[in-house]
């Protein structure tokens, strides 16, 4: 048992860790050691977990996990993106007087990073979240009331952060989601090599224009290792882009070990990395807050829109079960919500806040001396270009954008009005 799977648990169960801290009869630091990884869970205490938990010890096929995180704020206020959005100190950060992708500053704790540049305001600020970024913010969420990556993504729409009647324009421009196969005794791996020989013998029907495939040995500590197969759909300049690799091989080269080590010790067989950016990252966390629907059905409905692999069954094509045994075993990402139009929520808030009062007055106005002044106005009023871009945005389907092979160029020009996207920034 690992730590990933200890805290699983205990999430699945709904218990604090003082709760499971009461019912293992160990202290605060010695559990949260095991929870992180730092102290290694023993064969005696895995089983007086088991029995305490009344579990068989079994865990999730595939594990998911937000491994990838850029959003972009059309400000220049630091203390607010760390303060208020990510619930943090302004005193635990280093600041650097330098950057990347052309930004002067770097404010940095970890491997959380957020770059700005003083005398550029049209690049905002940049929060920049590694695989490392990411779980050191879920820490914070730990300690901050389990706080979830629901709540996280719905604050960057709340108008009252940056102060009353602030506004400021807010994007997600990339988001990468890990899906990690793990080694379960009885349970077979998916063998990507199938995948990459299905492609070939065009039992794959994809939506992406663009495939190709990494692998072979490489001479390294005086020996010739195995790099294991790597699968690319689409291209890393296209907003939509998959990585499928033998994880394992992976890390038996990177900590210089043998591959059945490395599987002992992970316990990870392949790694699927969807990455999503600019208007299909957008997309990804608007369909996401407005539709209701959970992280893990998201991110499985993402790859079966742009995947459906095939077996031959007496001279029949029919779906290939090895392949949906993967996806449809993911789990790690429910975090549903109740649907929320996050544009049109915040001009209605700004409109109750700021403008009903004075509409109301107009219209009572209106009433008592028997003309129509308000209704004239609002239909004389023009829209403005960003007016019309708001009113395409809200109520064409999310889920229409995010999930077809066309280019979104809709979305994209609305995108680029405020921000440069990633295209600027090589990876």
């Amino acid at each position: 048992m690992r730590g990933v799977d200890l805290k699983r648990f205990r999430k699945e169960l709904k218990l604090k860790q003082v709760e499971m801290c009461r019912l293992l009869s160990v202290t605060k630091g010695f559990y949260s050691n095991l929870e992180s990884g730092k102290r290694s869970i023993t064969e005696e205490m895995e089983k007086k977990i088991m029995t305490i938990l009344n579990i068989d010890g079994g865990h999730a096929s595939v594990e998911a996990k937000i491994d990838f995180l850029r959003i972009r704020f059309k400000t220049l206020d630091v203390q607010t993106v760390i303060e208020k959005l990510l619930h943090m100190d302004m005193n635990w950060f280093t600041h650097e007087s330098r950057g990347f992708y052309h930004y002067t500053e770097t404010f940095s704790y970890g491997a959380i990073r957020i770059f700005r540049n003083l005398e550029n305001v049209n690049m905002g600020i940049m929060l920049d979240l590694s695989g490392d970024g990411c779980r050191q913010l879920e820490e914070v969420f730990e300690e901050d009331n389990d706080r979830s990556w629901t709540e996280f993504f719905r604050s960057l729409y709340d108008d009252d952060i940056f102060g009353v009647g602030v506004l400021v324009d807010t994007k997600v421009t990339r988001i990468d989601i890990a899906l990690d196969e793990l080694i379960v005794e009885g349970q077979e791996n998916f063998d990507l090599y199938v995948l990459k020989e299905k492609m070939e013998q065009g039992l794959v029907d994809t939506t992406f224009k663009n495939f190709d495939f990494n692998g072979g040995f490489a001479y390294e500590h005086q020996k010739m290792v195995n790099k294991g197969l790597s699968l690319y759909f689409g291209s890393r300049q296209s907003p939509l882009y998959f990585n499928f690799y033998q994880k394992d091989y992976e890390l038996a080269r990177k900590e210089n070990m043998s591959v059945e080590e490395a599987r002992k010790k992970h316990e990870i067989k392949n790694r699927y990395e969807i990455r999503l950016s600019d208007e299909k990252a957008f997309l990804f966390v608007e369909y996401f807050l407005s539709s209701g629907e959970s992280l893990d059905w998201l991110v499985k409905e993402i790859i079966n829109q742009s995947l459906t692999v095939y077996d031959i069954e007496d001279d029949v094509r029919v779906y290939c079960k090895a392949w949906y045994d993967v996806i449809d075993k993911l789990e790690g990402l429910k975090l549903s919500v109740q649907a929320e139009k996050p544009s049109i929520e915040k001009t209605l808030r700004w409109l109750s806040n700021y403008l009903a009062p004075s509409l109301k007055m107009i219209k009572e106005i209106d009433s008592l001396l028997g003309t129509n002044e308000l209704m004239e106005r609002i239909d004389l009023a023009e829209l403005k270009e960003k007016h019309e871009e708001i009113i395409e945005l809200v109520c064409l389907d999310a889920k229409d954008l995010l999930f077809t092979s066309n280019p979104n160029v809709s979305v994209r020009n609305y995108m680029e009005k405020e921000f440069d996207l990633e295209g600027e920034y090589p990876f």
